[in-house]
């Protein structure tokens, strides 16, 4: 895998987590679908962790540093 793409995914992961977490309000959103924002929030955030866990230790060190998850 190339270095970029994983920290080009890294970027967008964190993009998606921010925007469920921008589109979450209880004010006007029904419970089942709050459900699912939450299983889609946790789903990227455990996918994030895998890719951080097995993969980002092979990444240069300089770039490790530069780019921490």
């Amino acid at each position: 895998m190339s270095y970029s793409y994983l920290i080009d995914l890294y970027h967008v992961l964190d993009e998606r987590i921010n925007q469920i977490d921008n589109e979450k309000s209880p004010d006007n959103t029904r419970a089942d679908e709050l459900e699912y924002q939450q299983g889609r929030r946790d789903s990227l955030v455990d996918f994030k962790k895998y890719l951080e866990e097995n993969y980002h230790h092979k990444l240069p060190r300089r770039i490790q540093r530069a780019h921490k998850p």
